[in-house]
């Protein structure tokens, strides 16, 4: 975050040093140091140099150089060193640094690196120390905002002081700059309006001037005309018009017939009498007025810069020759101009461009005809200063003649407009600092005024005993109405405090004898707490203990009932399957085998019940095949659920997906639980099984025309271990956990159990679950082929003889090797001597369990080899299944086997065994 806030406070200092904020004509403010010195203030050093280094990309980019950054770095270290470190306020050292380092080092660069001129390089250090001022007094300003750190515990005179004083300073500061350009904006102004001015009366003068020695040459071509002696008529000519040097008259060819001055012959520097090439000839004779020449080099007195004037002479309308008079050069430094008391400077362009006269020689020689790029310079009126080619500022106008085509340009070097600007900001720097001490020393009377009465009431406060009577002395100070209300409220709030002191001694040995009686009180209370505290921990521990004993009941009570259980169903089923005996004996057996199958649901009601209580019970959700799961439902209910006068009618939604991700084995007991209800209580009518899919929830409806229930009846039908009347549970049966562990699986699955009902009409139950639409995999059911182990050993571990018993019947179908051991003990020391293909392992068995007996062969493989090993187990919990294949053990089987997962089991070992 610094490194951002300090890139964008460095892009912002750039730009304001690119604002155009003067100081005068050409010195720029620099303003982007605030924003460094904001970020030495905020950040530290190492952040200020970075947006420094930005600053001075932004001076580069507009000076093409950067030398004032090398001074605005040394700032930086220095007011690190000597304001930061120490915690002071920037504006006195800063300001010390530019007196003695800042300003030293920019005289050097400007006079030495930059070669500029002096006032230039004064006015630039005027300009950076009034720069400097301002931002270090705003920095001082702000720090009061964001580093108030700087300004706690200080005392409110001297912030006082301090803050107005800078405020003053900034505000006399920057009318001074105000007024300071307004005045040299003034004097450019009038410098404008001179050089104009100036410029204008030029004009008309030397129109006038050029004019009058024209009608004077007019004149004399006339007078020959009239017959006048040529000479004579010369010699007046020249001798009545001072600034004429000299006078000659030709004839229609060229050739000169008369002169004047005499000495004109001996100093002529062409033998030549015939000035029938020059341009004053040729023209002449279209200008019957008089014709003006540009500026051209004489040949009767040397090489002298001559203006050529002549006028044609004509007889009996036939051209007779001219008359031509040389204007001396010199004569137009009359009229250069004055400027603010200063003397301009003058130039005068003929109608080809060429330089007439200039007072600025050493930039402009007469004869020179000066580019295009200068003469648009000269006539830009958006401009009204130009720089020569010495690089001096000049301010200019210029001005055709009219008639003549000539152009006068009036200038005056800048320098004098600076030096008239410097006086007056001279002037207003001193009155500036006049006001500013004459403010401070205010400013701070003023601020101890306002402070000593709060600081004589800070020492009543200090000194404040509530048992004696206060001393006003701030009340005698006191000088504005919030410092007399202040007073007021403390004077009343210490009469309160004195006149309360001795009710709270009172009330103190009051307290006193209370506090002895609740102490006393809470010693009791804590007796008597922490003796509830002692029963209720040991409730809590005799909750747990039991809690755990019934759930070691219920696991062993599980493997009790499963393990004969066990022996029951599978030779029963054994028997069904081999169909031996009567068709009596066979029905027998089916109902033996149908009871017990009934009795181990009624087992699994009772887990599910306690493993629900517990929060133990995790959902299976997998991509379920709808149609097939509610197609065998339906199919067994029918089959088994149904009694002969009852009608079933099964029907699927058009809307329901073919799969859903649900968990398959919750919704076949829910759904299995309502329909066995729907049968067992309906003697006659119809139950019907609807099953839809509306807003991703499936709907499952049950409905009977049974016994009803009634509404009282309909509040406690979803409470544990509950049957609605006596006579239900006589001739029904059942352990009244059915519908309980429904609903709770509903809700587990975030859907609910709803049922609507009428006594003696039928009953009505809808569960309603989420689930998403999902794909269906490819799933194969548990295989009831039967497995070829041909040649295969297999070993029995199981202490029970029954459960061996059905072991043995179920695999003699397999064609195995079959060996039997009772406990663990005895299974190592057979697979000691004996290589064994596949182990039936029981969990629990004396002398050594399964679990041990499985960590023993998976740790010395090189004994007992590397048998598969399946559980065979009346422990029949996911967390059961998890243990077992922890300790090594490669499948698993509840009890009571049956044989479809026996056998899926053993084909899945013996895929497993040929890939060995």
């Amino acid at each position: 975050m610094p490194l951002i806030v300090t890139l964008l406070l460095g892009i912002s200092g750039g730009l304001a040093n690119l604002l155009p904020f003067f100081f005068l004509d050409s010195s720029e403010f620099l303003f982007g140091q605030l924003f460094v010195l904001l970020s030495l203030v905020l950040f530290g050093w190492r952040y200020a140099l970075l947006c420094a280094a930005i600053g001075a990309a932004f001076i580069f980019y507009r000076w093409g150089h950067s030398w004032p950054s090398v001074v605005f770095v040394l700032e930086v270290i220095w007011l690190q060193v000597l304001c930061v470190k120490k915690g002071k306020p920037f504006f006195i050292r800063g300001l010390g640094f530019w007196l003695v380092i800042g300003l030293p080092i920019l005289l050097i660069f400007g006079y030495y690196l930059l070669s500029l001129p002096n006032l230039v390089i004064v006015t630039a250090l005027a300009k950076y120390f009034i720069n400097a001022a301002l931002y270090l007094a705003i920095v001082d300003l702000l720090s009061f905002f964001f580093v108030r750190h700087l300004w706690r515990a200080q005392p409110l005179n001297a912030i006082l002081n301090y803050t107005i004083s800078l405020l003053i300073v900034l505000v006399v500061l920057i009318t001074s700059i105000v007024l300071t350009n307004n005045s040299y904006s003034r004097i450019e102004h009038e410098v404008k309006e001179q050089l104009q001015g100036a410029a204008k009366n030029i004009s008309v003068q030397l129109s006038d001037y050029l004019k009058g020695y024209r009608r004077a040459v007019v004149s004399v071509a006339n007078n020959v005309e009239q017959g006048f002696e040529r000479g004579a008529a010369l010699r007046t000519l020249v001798e009545l018009q001072p600034d004429l040097r000299t006078a000659i008259s030709t004839d229609s060819k060229g050739i000169i017939g008369a002169f004047y001055p005499d000495v004109f012959e001996n100093n002529r520097m062409d033998e030549s009498l015939s000035v029938v090439d020059r341009d004053y000839f040729v023209q002449a004779p279209f200008y019957p007025n008089g014709y003006i020449s540009p500026i051209l080099e004489g040949r009767g007195f040397g090489r002298d810069l001559i203006i050529a004037i002549s006028a044609p002479i004509f007889k009996e309308g036939q051209f007779d020759g001219i008359v031509e008079a040389s204007l001396i050069f010199d004569s137009f430094a009359r009229f250069r101009p004055n400027i603010l008391v200063n003397s301009g400077d003058l130039i005068i362009l003929d109608n080809t461009n060429q330089v007439v006269y200039s007072s600025l020689a050493s930039s402009y020689k007469v004869l020179d005809i000066l580019p295009a790029d200068i003469l648009e310079a000269w006539h830009d009126e958006s401009n009204s200063t130009y720089t020569d080619l010495q690089g001096k500022v000049l301010y200019r106008y210029a001005r055709k003649i009219e008639g003549l085509n000539w152009t006068v340009v009036t200038l005056l070097e800048g320098h004098h407009v600076r030096l008239a600007a410097a006086s007056a900001w001279g002037k207003s720097l001193l009155l500036a600092l006049v006001i500013i001490i004459l403010s401070s020393i205010f400013v701070s009377q003023l601020s101890r005024y306002l402070v000593k009465p709060i600081a004589a009431l800070s020492e009543d406060i200090n000194h404040f005993e509530p048992s004696s009577m206060l001393r006003n002395s701030a009340g005698e100070q006191a000088s504005c109405l919030e410092v007399i209300t202040l007073q007021q409220h403390f004077n009343q709030l210490a009469f309160k405090l004195t006149m309360n002191f001795s009710k709270l001694q009172l009330a103190n040995s009051e307290n006193e004898e209370l506090n002895k009686k609740l102490t006393n009180f809470n010693r009791e209370l804590e007796q008597q707490v922490n003796e509830k505290t002692e029963e209720l921990l040991a409730a809590v521990a005799a909750a747990n203990n039991a809690n755990k004993a019934k759930s070691r009941f219920l696991a062993n009570m599980s493997h009790e009932i499963r393990t004969p259980m066990n022996g029951i169903i599978g030779l029963t089923g054994i028997l069904v399957e081999q169909k031996k005996g009567d068709e009596e004996t066979l029905k027998q057996l089916e109902i033996v085998h149908t009871s017990a199958q009934n009795l181990l649901l009624i087992l699994n009601d009772i887990l599910d019940y306690s493993k629900i209580e517990a929060g133990a019970l995790a959902l299976d959700l997998h991509a379920t095949d709808v149609f097939k799961l509610f197609d065998t439902i339906a199919t067994l209910f029918e089959q088994v659920g149904l009694k002969k006068q009852v009608k079933f009618e099964y029907q699927l939604s058009s809307k329901l997906p073919s799969c859903l991700l649900v968990d398959s084995l919750r919704v076949n007991q829910i759904v299995n639980n309502l329909l066995n209800n729907a049968g067992k209580f309906t003697e006659e009518g119809t139950v019907s099984l609807l099953v839809d899919y509306q807003n991703n929830h499936l709907i499952v409806k049950v409905k009977d025309t049974g016994i009803g229930i009634s509404r009282n009846q309909q509040k406690l039908l979803f409470n544990e271990f509950t049957q609605l009347d006596v006579s239900t549970t006589r001739r029904y049966g059942g352990t009244g956990l059915g519908l309980t562990i429904s609903k709770r699986l509903s809700e587990l699955m975030g859907g609910k159990l709803e049922v609507e009902s009428v006594k003696g009409e039928g009953s009505c139950f809808t569960l309603k679950i989420p689930a998403q639409v999902a794909e269906l995999s490819a799933h194969t059911g548990p295989s009831i082929n039967t497995p070829d182990l041909s040649n295969a050993s297999v070993l029995i571990v199981e202490d029970n003889m029954v459960n061996q018993i059905v072991l043995a019947k179920a695999m003699q179908d397999t064609r195995c090797i079959l060996h039997k051991t009772m406990d663990g003990v005895e299974a190592l020391t057979f697979l000691k001597d004996h290589s064994v293909d596949i182990v039936l392992m029981d969990c629990q068995m004396p002398n050594m369990d399964g679990y041990e007996c499985t960590k023993h062969i998976r740790k010395e493989p090189n004994i007992y080899g590397k048998p598969y090993i399946i559980a065979i187990t009346a422990n029949a919990y996911s967390e059961d299944r998890l243990k077992c294949l922890q300790v090594g053990m490669d499948n698993f089987v509840a009890k009571p086997i049956e044989k479809s997962f026996l056998y899926k089991a053993l084909g899945e070992a013996l895929s497993e065994i040929k890939r060995a």
